[in-house]
C-alpha cells in the first residue's frame, strides 16, 4: 500500500494540475480580443521592424533576444480569442507571414489585414498565452517582459531568504554566484525564456520545505515541475525546473547531516527524475491527443518528426553533419554561450570555460577537504550537474541550433559546483555538529 501511495499521488498531482491549467488556458481564450487589441498592436508594432534573432550586447550569444518565438506566440494567443475558447486552446496555429516572415505575419494578424493562420504548432502547449491574453489587458510586450523579470528575481529572492533562515548563507551565495554565471538578467530579452526560472524557483521553496518531512513530497513535486515544465516551456532550459531544486535539497541535507547513504540517494533522485520525466511526456501526450481529436488530423505525426529533429535532425549547413563531430560541437556551442563568445562555436571560449570550471574545483578541494572525508554529496551532486551535459549529447541538434538559449541549462551544473564548494568550506570550518545550534522536525517515512 505504501509503494502505491509513491505512484498514485503524483499521478493525481500530475491530472488535476494538467485540468486545472488547461481551464485555466480556455478562460484566457474566453478575453475578447477586443480588449486586447490596443496593447496587442503596440506588441505587434513592436516586432514589425525587428530579425528574427537579435544582438542586444556586440555579437555575445548569451543576449541574443529571441524575437520569431515571441512573435509566434503572440500570434498563437491572438489566435486563441478565435471561435470555441475550448477548440482554439488545443488546435493551436498561427500565421507565418509567409515570404515576410513571423513578424510580420503577427503584424497583418493582429491589424486585421484579413489572413488567415495557415500553420499548425499543436506540439506545445503553449501555455504563456494565458498569460500573454491576461497581460495584454493592461500592458504590451515589452511590459510583459519586465514583469516577467521582476517576478523571476522576486522569487528568487524568497528562495534565498528560505536558505539564509535555515542557516545556508554560504548555499545562498552559491544559488546567487550560479545565477550570475549564466547571466540570468539576459531573461528579460525575450518572453520565451522566462518560465522554466518562473517555475524553478516557484518550486525551490517547496522542496525545502516539504524535504524536512519526507521523500515523497519530493516526489510529487517532481511530477508537478513536469507538467509545469511541459504546459508552459518550448524546450529551453526544461531541466533546471527538477535539477535546482534537487541539488539544492541535497545540498541542505549534507550541511544539516541528514544526508544518508549514497544508495538511497540515488534511488530517490532516479524517483524524481522519472516522475518529472513521465509527467513531462504525459503533459505532451495529451496535447497530442486531445489536438487530434479536435483537429480530426492525426498531431502525432507531426510531433514525433519534430522530436526526430531535435535528437538528430540535419543541421542545414549551419554545423557538422557528422554525429563524431556533432556532438561535442553541442557541448562546445553552449560552452561558448556561457562564456560570451561571438560565434556558434568558439574552441578557445568553450575551452576556457572548462579550464576555469576545473581550476576552481581543483583549488576548493585542494585547499578546504579533509583527509578521509566520504563525500556523498559531492557524487550526488556531480551526478546532476551531469545531466544536462547528457542532455546537450541527446539532443544535439536542438542544444547546437538553439544554443544561444538552451545554454541557460548550465545553471544546474554551476549551482552542483558551487554548493560543493560551499559544502567543502562549510565542514572544513565546521566545529561542532550543526544539529547542536539548530533543530529541525522530521518525520520520515
Amino acid at each position: 500500500m505504501n509503494r502505491l501511495k509513491w505512484i498514485i499521488l503524483p499521478l493525481l498531482v500530475s491530472a488535476g494540475l494538467l485540468a486545472a491549467l488547461w481551464l485555466m488556458l480556455v478562460l484566457a481564450s474566453m478575453i475578447p480580443n477586443a480588449a486586447l487589441r490596443d496593447n496587442m498592436e503596440q506588441s505587434a508594432l513592436s516586432y514589425r521592424t525587428k530579425e528574427a534573432f537579435s544582438f542586444e550586447n556586440g555579437q555575445r550569444m548569451n543576449a541574443v533576444s529571441d524575437n520569431y518565438a515571441d512573435a509566434i506566440l503572440l500570434n498563437i494567443s491572438w489566435n486563441m480569442g478565435i471561435g470555441d475558447p475550448a477548440i482554439a486552446s488545443l488546435d493551436t496555429k498561427y500565421y507565418d507571414g509567409e515570404a515576410l516572415g513571423e513578424s510580420i505575419g503577427l503584424y497583418l494578424t493582429v491589424m486585421d489585414a484579413g489572413v488567415k493562420p495557415n500553420t499548425q504548432y499543436t506540439r506545445y502547449w503553449h501555455g504563456s498565452a494565458a498569460f500573454v491574453r491576461l497581460m495584454h489587458l493592461v500592458t504590451d510586450v515589452r511590459g510583459m517582459k519586465y514583469c516577467g523579470a521582476v517576478a523571476a528575481g522576486v522569487l528568487v529572492a524568497f528562495s534565498v531568504f528560505v536558505l539564509v533562515r535555515r542557516g545556508h548563507v554560504l548555499l545562498a551565495l552559491a544559488l546567487l554566484a550560479s545565477l550570475a554565471t549564466v547571466q540570468i538578467w539576459n531573461i528579460r530579452l525575450s518572453l520565451e525564456y522566462q518560465p522554466v526560472f518562473l517555475i524553478c524557483f516557484l518550486l525551490t521553496p517547496l522542496y525545502l520545505w516539504l524535504e524536512q518531512y519526507g521523500d515523497r513530497y519530493l516526489v510529487v513535486l517532481s511530477a508537478a515541475g513536469g507538467v509545469l515544465t511541459a504546459f508552459f516551456d518550448f524546450l529551453t532550459a526544461e531541466m533546471v525546473v527538477i535539477l535546482v531544486p534537487l541539488i539544492l535539497v541535497v545540498a541542505v541535507r549534507e550541511a544539516e547531516e541528514h544526508l544518508g547513504e549514497l544508495r538511497k540517494n540515488i534511488c530517490l533522485l532516479f524517483c524524481c527524475g522519472i516522475f518529472w520525466l513521465g509527467a513531462y511526456g504525459g503533459t505532451f501526450l495529451a496535447k497530442w491527443t486531445a489536438a487530434s481529436l479536435v483537429t480530426g488530423e492525426n498531431q502525432f505525426r507531426a510531433a514525433i518528426r519534430s522530436a526526430g529533429e531535435r535528437f538528430g535532425g540535419s543541421l542545414a549547413g549551419e554545423g557538422p553533419e557528422n554525429p563524431l563531430l556533432r556532438l561535442p560541437a553541442a557541448l562546445a556551442a553552449n560552452l561558448t554561450a556561457l562564456g560570451g563568445g561571438g560565434a556558434r562555436v568558439d574552441l578557445r571560449c568553450a575551452a576556457g570555460v572548462l579550464l576555469i570550471a576545473a581550476a576552481v574545483a581543483g583549488s576548493a578541494w585542494y585547499l578546504f577537504r579533509k583527509a578521509g572525508q566520504k563525500d556523498v554529496a559531492g557524487r550526488l551532486l556531480l551526478l546532476l550537474g551531469a545531466m544536462v551535459f547528457l542532455r546537450y549529447l541527446v539532443l544535439n541538434n536542438h542544444s547546437y541550433l538553439h544554443a544561444f538559449f538552451t545554454y541557460r541549462a548550465l545553471l544546474s551544473p554551476a549551482l552542483a559546483l558551487y554548493a560543493w564548494m560551499a559544502l567543502l568550506i562549510r565542514n572544513r570550518n565546521r566545529k561542532s555538529s550543526f544539529n547542536q545550534f539548530r533543530k529541525v522536525k522530521r518525520k520520515r517515512t
